[in-house]
């Protein structure tokens, strides 16, 4: 079995055609490039752990002292390759922001005695049922005989609400691991600080909730089990990925992004794109047209009462007849047949909520009549129109 984390997880519901690229075609990123939020977060960890470990022997370090640690270990680890993806932003905006959370943390827990420090960057590893889960744990200390606190260090520059911190999932593991590594353990406080922000902010989990989340952990790891296309996921986090030159909704664009003008838009795929929305647009100007000829086909049959209007080679035959329709998505109601559909055993059946799937089955009453009374609660029937070209001399249909 393999080895599962919160960061594996989350790359798999953030992106799992990314999941594939990195855990199971194993790809290693390009050394040379960082982003410059990851680098970051790598100084400013670093800088609290300096802290936090001296302080376990005694030597608390001045703030000067670790800005200046902060300021060298910047300096040592910076490279060219560094990527600012936000251009508006330069290097110093974020190495400002790095020292003011520093700064702001320490003075708000100068001298530093709220807890007593057990670890840091703790390694921890766990079982749910036949699967390892391991995590490394920022900061683990103890307040009283029984009580733990699970420290994270955000540099992020956003605050999530606290629903969203009362849902996540990466401290919540830490204490399953917790619980067990420390058998004591009958209160578990989760903390996160947002340095940028001088914010804190915690969340606790009941024993019921962590069953909860071994549960859903089970469920994600065999989806991705049984997943075999892991299907790419655009979003903003495509800006950070790695993976870009790989990735099949991403590796075009790299492709052609670097040319200059001249070939770019002689590009076999520019070409058909530019071709294919070019097109669509008339496409769309058309149906917008012949929307308006059929409203006024339609008009002219009920005014004159006749059912097939003449032309010059071809006819137009109007016929209106009654058909079932039910909800469609957005509309009041909508869940509650959802829910029906499920309850009754025949979502499979109408492929998940295939309308005309749902039509078929009413009609050809193929299921217990009881279901179908049922369904016809979320059905009404309306009037179609229905408008066909055939041809005046073989009066065939006109394709």
């Amino acid at each position: 079995m393999p080895l599962y984390s919160y960061s594996r997880l989350s790359t798999y519901e953030n992106c799992p055609q990314q999941y594939k690229l990195r855990y199971v075609d194993r790809i290693t990123p390009p050394e040379d490039e960082e982003g410059i939020e990851a680098f970051l977060g790598s100084r400013v960890h670093e800088t609290l752990d300096k802290l936090y470990k001296e302080l376990i022997l005694t030597k608390l370090n001045s703030l000067d002292e670790l800005i200046t640690y902060y300021e060298e270990q910047w300096d040592k680890n910076w490279h060219e390759n560094v990527v600012i993806v936000k251009k508006q932003f330069t290097k110093d905006n974020y190495q400002n922001a790095g020292k003011a959370g520093i700064a702001n943390y320490y003075k708000r827990h100068h001298p530093f005695n709220q807890s007593k420090t057990l670890a840091t960057e703790l390694p921890v590893s766990f079982k749910i049922e036949d699967y390892t889960i391991r995590g490394v744990i920022d900061r683990l200390s103890n307040i009283e005989e029984g009580v733990y606190e699970i420290h994270d260090y955000k540099t992020s520059g956003y605050i999530p609400s606290q629903d969203r911190l009362d849902d996540d999932r990466q401290l919540a593991l830490y204490q399953i691991g917790i619980k067990e590594k420390f058998r004591d353990a009958k209160d578990i406080i989760l903390k996160w600080h947002y340095l940028l922000f001088d914010k804190e902010l915690i969340s606790q989990r009941s024993d019921d909730q962590l069953e909860d989340l071994k549960k859903q952990v089970i469920s994600l790891i065999k989806t991705i089990e049984k997943d075999s296309v892991f299907k790419p996921v655009e979003s903003k986090l495509c800006d950070w990925c790695d993976y870009p030159q790989y990735c099949p909704a991403k590796k075009h664009e790299m492709k052609v992004q670097e040319l200059p003008v001249n070939k770019y838009l002689k590009e076999e795929g520019v070409t058909i794109v530019n071709t294919y929305a070019s097109t669509r647009s008339q496409v769309k100007e058309l149906q917008l047209e012949l929307n308006f000829i059929e409203e006024a086909a339609v008009d002219y049959a009920k005014r004159e009462g006749v059912s097939k209007i003449t032309g010059s080679d071809f006819a137009l035959r109007i016929t209106e007849e009654k058909v079932l329709q039910f909800l469609r998505a957005g509309e009041d109601g909508r869940k509650e047949l959802e829910e029906y559909v499920r309850k009754a055993g025949i979502w499979e059946e109408v492929s998940g909520l295939n309308l005309k799937r749902l039509v078929r089955i009413v009609e050809d009453e193929t299921v217990d009549k009881g279901i179908i009374n049922g369904l016809l609660q979320f059905a009404e029937e309306v009037d179609k129109i229905n408008l066909r070209l055939v041809k005046k001399r073989e009066d065939e249909e006109y394709h």
